[in-house]
This record gives structure tokens, C-alpha cells and sequence, in this order.
């Protein structure tokens, strides 16, 4: 937690179980810092419900709130679906707009989580920073109009305040971050009428989204902003797509998407939970990493497994399985779908031929996190390509797949469609069965973890120091900011073809790793092709006149090293070498809740 303090945010999760996301946090970030030095633009974070997307917006508010030498103050607004007056909606706006932006010049998270002060309140803090006093001013001028105006010029109002922000970043000191969570919600349940109008409308059921006031379009000159830009979010994938990247906000917003996490990661994340919130029960690293694979890595359904009503047991995977398919079938991730489906049985099952219907969203349930091959499914089921994309069409409606580049994309989400096989499979007739089961893709991470845990830790570096130790090496270690991360392909015109098991870049520094994840040790010959490696890089980068960056190579080795490599690396200060101790404490360093584990074939 930041220094123990108090958050301005009470975040939904307790603060150990935030697990992964370190990137798009630290990106996110980086955005408020550019902000600061108004290089920044508007960007939209668009991820299906249930992904932590609300957490890592909390958790950047509670970052970046205690850092004012950033000088931009983080203002969050958690749109929900409780419906109101337009008048109402600009006085809660404004309040908590003002109440932040002064608790961060203050930095106070006591008056930024106080949802009960108002302006009049605010106004009376006593303060010799300037930029408050400008707030002030400013709260003293929109109080003047509010209480002058009434519901008929509500939208005048509304058109005048959402340039405040603007504004007061341009006459003060402090730059303004604009979050608004579920930003699609500003469509749907803000009505400018009356109160006692509203009231009536409501008691009649007659407060329907057609009735209420867009106000997502008058953001579009705010929105181009540098100095107070947005950061606006939605879990309605559809909906929030259409809403920044089509009509009155089209091409004024970047685009993020967040996926579920990594499946070491989400590994990690369930040792966490289950250490938290059941330790009577325990969970070896294999049979964690078992359930990641299973459950495609998404933090939500690990939850559901942590807190099922089933006589839950982790004692194996086919203990695993039996929790999965029961969580799947009859408990919590079986009513998060079930919901979902109702709320949206408009588009899923309007057909004239329903068993059709049907058929389509099953063989849909095939492309888990892959482009839906709308010509196989019509030829499957012998229809044309049309009858299948407008049912395709309708599961995006529905928010059951995404849609990039005019192609249609499965969510990467293993359950939902387990869960369509369920609801559906056992109403239809002569269909080829679709196996959803994740044991080739369990059984290649195995022999590829460890190159996995590389990979994820060294995306969370950033300037740590570290214990030499864990590198063979006597000095600490000042660790780089990691700019990509990943497998790589190295080849010169003049040189072999190599494959570096994981690539770091931090602008003129390069890390390449060689992984054995062995109970045997590394020979030397391992340590002369990395050397190679790095001999075709350099070539490739003089072929293609880029600078040569200073290299570091680390060697891993699970089985350690022969007594030749120890001498020879020690030797080398540009050679790291870490053995199962050393990578092991780099991971666990780096918040791993269990020890990396040796599987049986490796």
C-alpha cells in the first residue's frame, strides 16, 4: 500500500489481491505524466465485464493521486445505472469534479472519498495555495448560475460546465485527468426535465433510453483537449466501441483492450486467493497453473472458484475440473451468462428458425479468441454466408464478440463458451461436437513456463534495485523499464536464423535470454549460440542502420550450470546467469505467491 496511507479510493479488491496489469498500469501512468507536459491525448480502456477494468482504474487514481510533482489531478466518475434529472446530474458532476480536483492540490484522500461535502462546504476551506483559490472562485461562479437556473435551460448549463475542467487547467498550475467509468451510461440515464416530471415518468415505467439525453456527444471539443483530456472506459464492448470510435467522438480517442490476464499470472492470482480467503484449503503451483489454463486466465471466474459453494478441492485436475464444470453449469459464472443472455435475448434468440439459431451460436463457441470463420459455420450447416453473419451480427449486438478490422472476433473467454455449449448442445440435433478442452494448450505451457515467468517478471521491472545474487553477480542490480517485452526471431543477410527465448528493450539497452527448464545443466554450447544470437542482432541492426544497443545477456537454467559456464560467465559481466534459486527469488521478488515449480517432463 502507498506508505500506509489512506486511499482516496476504497478500491473493490483488497489492495494484495491486484495481481498482473503491471504494464497497462505503468502505461496509464506514463499517459497522467504526459498530461503534465501536455502531450497527451483522450483514450478509451474498453474490456468485457468482469476483467478488473474498474480495478485498474482505482488503482491508477491511487497511484497518481500522491504523486504532485505529476501536477495533474486525477478526477473519477463511476457512472452507474441509477437514473436522473439532468439538473441533478450537473450538481453531483460539478461537486465531485471540484472535490477531487482541490483534495489533490490539498493531497487529501480524506476530502477526495468524502461524497458527502458539498460546494457550499468546499468554500469555506481555508488555503494559500493558489490553485485552490482558483477552484474556489470558479465553485463561487457555478453556484451563482445553478441556483438561477431551472430544468428548461439545464442543457445550457450542462454546455457550460463541461468546459470548467479545460479551463481551470488552463489558469492554474494543475492539469486535470477526466476518468469516467461506464462512460456509455451518459447516454441512458441522464433526462432533462422537471423533478416532479421525472418523478412521474418514473412511476409509470416510462424513463426508457430513448427519452434520455446523450450527453457522450457534447464531449466532442472536450475531448480533444490536451490540458484536462480523457480517459473514459465501458464493459458494454458494443456499446463504448460505437460511442468513442463512430459519430460526434470519432477519431478523438486512442484505444486499449484490456484482455484477461496472463495464465502464470492468473496462477499467481489464485495461490493469492485461496491464501486470503480459504487457508484451510491449499493449491500446489502445478494444479494453480492447471486452473489458469482452464479458465483462460480471467481473474472473475478464479474468484468464482475461490468462493463456490461446491465441496470445492484443488487436490487435482480432475477436482479442478468437477469445480469448473459446476461453477460453468450451475454456480456463479453459470448466473454472470445466465444474466447476460436474459438482458439480451433480443438479439440472441430472435430467428425464424430458432434450432438454426442455435446451431450457429454453438459452432461460434469454436473460436475462442479467434477470428469467427462465418464460411466454415454456413458450410457446416449448409446455409448461406448471409443467414450466418446476420446472426453474427446479433451476438455483437449482444456483446458476445468484438469486431476489429470488419472481421468478427470470439472473446478469449474459455467459459462463455463452455457455457454455450451447455445451454444449447443438449436442444439440437445433428451437429458435430465441438471440444473445448484446454489440455494441448496445459500441456505446451508447461514446457514453455518458465520462458512464461521470464516474460511476465520482467514486464513488472521498473528501476528496482536487486540483489546481485540472484544474477551471479556480487553488486546489486538496477533493473531497466522494459519497453517490449517478447519472443524474438534474430537473422542477418550473413547469419543463421536464432530464436531468443524472451527480448527486453529499454531504448539503447537490450536483454537476451536463453531458458532451460531442465533438471539437467547448461553446457556451454547453449551459452555460445546466445552468444551468436547477439552476434546476429547486432548484424541485423547495422544492416538496418539502427544504433547498436548495449546487450545483456542472462542465462536461466533450472538444473544450474556446468562448472565451464559458472567460470566463463563470471567472467563476463555482460552474461547474467541465474539457477532455479536465483529465478526463483526474481519471481517471488516480484510478488510470485508460490515457489516455480519442475514438472514431471521437464
Amino acid at each position: 500500500m502507498v506508505d500506509n496511507k489512506k486511499l482516496p479510493i476504497e478500491e473493490i479488491l483488497e489492495y494484495e489481491e491486484f495481481t498482473d496489469r503491471v504494464e497497462l498500469l505503468r502505461e496509464l501512468e506514463e499517459w497522467i505524466k504526459k498530461i503534465g507536459k501536455v502531450r497527451a491525448s483522450s483514450m478509451s480502456i474498453i474490456a468485457p465485464r468482469r476483467l478488473g477494468k474498474t480495478v485498474l482504474l482505482e488503482r491508477l487514481v491511487n497511484t497518481v493521486f500522491f504523486r504532485p510533482d505529476y501536477r495533474v489531478a486525477p478526477i473519477y466518475f463511476h457512472m452507474g445505472q441509477e437514473k436522473m434529472t439532468l439538473h441533478f446530474f450537473i450538481l453531483r458532476y460539478a461537486t465531485t469534479f471540484f472535490r477531487q480536483f482541490i483534495a489533490y492540490c490539498l493531497q487529501s484522500p480524506e476530502l477526495y472519498r468524502n461524497q458527502t461535502i458539498t460546494l457550499e462546504e468546499l468554500l469555506e476551506y481555508q488555503s494559500n495555495i493558489n490553485d485552490v483559490n482558483i477552484a474556489q472562485k470558479m465553485i463561487e461562479d457555478f453556484l451563482r448560475h445553478y441556483q438561477e437556473s431551472t430544468y428548461e435551460n439545464a442543457m445550457n448549463l450542462w454546455l457550460d460546465f463541461i468546459c470548467v475542467p479545460e479551463m481551470l487547467a488552463a489558469d492554474s498550475s494543475t492539469r486535470v485527468a477526466l476518468l469516467i467509468d461506464e462512460f456509455q451510461e451518459m447516454k441512458f440515464c441522464v433526462y432533462e426535465t422537471s423533478q416532479e416530471k421525472f418523478v412521474e415518468l418514473k412511476a409509470k415505467g416510462l424513463l426508457n433510453d430513448m427519452a434520455a439525453s446523450d450527453l457522450t456527444a457534447t464531449y466532442r471539443r472536450r475531448s480533444e483537449s490536451r490540458i484536462a483530456p480523457m480517459l473514459v472506459s465501458g464493459s458494454a464492448v458494443t456499446m463504448i466501441f460505437r460511442t468513442v470510435m463512430g459519430g460526434p467522438l470519432g477519431g478523438r480517442f486512442g484505444f486499449k483492450y484490456v484482455k484477461p490476464m496472463s495464465l502464470p499470472d492468473g496462477a499467481n492470482l489464485l495461490c493469492r486467493l485461496i491464501q486470503m480467503h480459504r487457508p484451510d484449503l491449499s493449491i500446489t503451483p502445478e494444479n494453480a497453473l492447471y486452473a489458469s489454463v482452464q479458465v483462460g486466465g480471467h481473474p472473475y471466474y478464479l474468484y468464482c472458484l475461490v468462493a463456490s459453494d461446491y465441496d470445492q478441492s484443488f487436490k487435482n485436475t480432475s477436482a479442478i475440473d468437477d469445480l469448473i464444470f459446476y461453477e460453468i453449469t450451475k454456480g456463479k459464472i453459470f448466473g454472470f451468462w445466465q444474466t447476460h443472455f436474459q438482458n439480451n435475448c433480443k438479439f440472441i434468440n430472435q430467428d425464424n428458425d430458432q434450432e438454426l439459431g442455435k446451431k450457429i451460436i454453438y459452432y461460434f463457441s469454436r473460436y475462442n479468441n479467434q477470428p469467427v470463420d462465418i464460411k466454415e459455420i454456413a458450410s457446416k450447416l449448409g446455409v448461406s454466408k448471409k443467414v450466418v453473419e446476420e446472426k453474427i451480427e446479433k451476438l455483437y449486438m449482444a456483446d458476445l464478440v468484438w469486431r476489429t478490422d470488419a472481421r468478427y472476433f470470439a472473446f478469449n473467454d474459455i467459459c462463455l463458451m463452455r457455457y454455450i455449449q451447455y445451454v444449447f448442445e443438449k436442444d439440437l440435433t445433428g451437429i458435430e461436437p465441438v471440444d473445448l478442452k484446454q489440455q494441448n494448450i496445459y500441456n505446451n505451457l508447461k514446457g514453455r513456463f518458465l520462458e512464461l515467468i521470464v516474460q511476465v517478471t520482467m514486464m513488472k521491472f521498473n528501476y528496482e534495485t536487486i540483489t546481485g545474487e540472484y544474477f551471479g553477480k556480487s553488486e546489486d542490480i538496477k533493473l531497466p523499464l522494459f519497453q517490449v517485452v517478447d519472443t524474438k526471431y534474430v537473422k542477418a543477410s550473413k547469419s543463421n536464423a536464432y530464436q531468443i527465448d524472451v527480448f527486453g528493450s529499454h531504448e539503447n539497452i537490450v536483454w537476451l535470454c536463453e531458458c532451460k527448464y531442465t533438471r539437467s545443466r547448461m553446457g556451454i554450447n547453449q551459452v555460445k549460440k546466445l552468444e551468436r544470437a547477439r552476434d546476429a542482432y547486432q548484424m541485423e541492426c547495422r544492416e538496418l542502420n539502427t544504433d547498436i544497443p548495449d546487450i545483456q545477456l542472462w542465462i536461466i537454467s533450472t538444473g544450474g550450470f556446468t562448472e565451464k559456464v559458472l567460470s566463463y560467465a563470471k567472467q563476463n559481466n555482460d552474461i547474467y546467469f541465474s539457477d532455479y534459486d536465483g529465478i526463483d527469488g526474481i519471481f517471488r521478488f516480484f510478488g510470485g505467491a508460490f515457489h516455480i515449480p519442475l514438472f514431471n517432463n521437464v
